[in-house]
This record gives C-alpha cells, sequence and structure tokens, in this order.
C-alpha cells in the first residue's frame, strides 16, 4: 500500500523538515495566523536540534522513494517522578504525526506509529501518551489507545 516509502531516524540535520510538518499539521487542524507559526518555529528550531541530539526527543520521517519526505513523527520523552509500576523517571509522549496530503491513505501514519510505539516499548515504557485531532483519533483508536483521566486547566 506505501510501496517505495521508507522509514528512517531524523536526525538534527531534519529540524527544518520537521518544522515544516508541525506548521502543515496546525494548519490542517483549523486557524491558525502566521505570526503564531513564525513564533512557534523560532523558538522549536533550537530546542529540536538540542533534543535530538541529547535523545530527547526520538523522531521518524517516512521517504519516498525519490528521496521527498511524506510525512513524520516523533515520541518526546520528558523527566518525571517514578511510579510503583514504572521506576523510571520519565514518560513519552507521540507528537506531531504527519503525512503530506498527497500521501495521505497509504498506510504511512500507521506505520510511523507503529514505529514509534514499537521504540517505546522496547525503551520499556509502561505507556504512551498523545493528543490526538479529529482526524487522527480513528488511527490511534484502532492501534489500541484509549481516553486517560487526564484533566487540563487553560492558564491564558
Amino acid at each position: 500500500m506505501n510501496s517505495g516509502i521508507t522509514l528512517r531516524p531524523a536526525s538534527a540535520d531534519d529540524v527544518a523538515e520537521i518544522l515544516r510538518q508541525r506548521c502543515a499539521m496546525y494548519q490542517d487542524m483549523g486557524p491558525t495566523d502566521a505570526a503564531g507559526l513564525a513564533a512557534m518555529v523560532a523558538s522549536s528550531e533550537a530546542y529540536l536540534r538540542r533534543a535530538l541530539a541529547d535523545g530527547s526527543v526520538r523522531a521518524w520521517l517516512a521517504i519516498t522513494a525519490e528521496g521527498r519526505a511524506a510525512g513524520g513523527g516523533m515520541v518526546s520523552i520528558t523527566p518525571r517522578l517514578s511510579r510503583p509500576y514504572f521506576p523510571q523517571c520519565r514518560d513519552a509522549s507521540i507528537l506531531n504525526v504527519y503525512v503530506y496530503p498527497q500521501f495521505r491513505r497509504r498506510g504511512i501514519a500507521r506505520r510511523l506509529m507503529q514505529t514509534m510505539i514499537e521504540w517505546c516499548r522496547a525503551e520499556g515504557f509502561p505507556h504512551v501518551s498523545l493528543h490526538a485531532s479529529q482526524d487522527g483519533r480513528p488511527l490511534y483508536e484502532s492501534l489500541g489507545f484509549e481516553p486517560s483521566s487526564e484533566l487540563r486547566l487553560k492558564l491564558r
């Protein structure tokens, strides 16, 4: 279904592409102002370079046979106090799962998700979380994701 597409780990050399996908993801989800997107890119670039280098972010890109990015996704590993069922001080979250429109409906997002889930499993995480767009929710639910008990308070 997605012949010619390979997945590969992303590196600091891929930050511009990751940020292009992040902007496109936000644009697809609804109205986003250009100034907000530009601020996001400016504040995220140095962070992503550091995080990819130190391993606190792991990212993958889906690449066409011609070498073009078709999509990508990442896992963010954040410090957190350990729990009785997981004595490591870290958590995993999947974010920035995106496939460009011309490559959709070929199973690329599913392959990206399966790759990230397997990586988290191999790292010993007891669970992984994500925030889902309406369009992404059916895929995530088909992979076994369930709503959690998280609550959120808006501060601005």
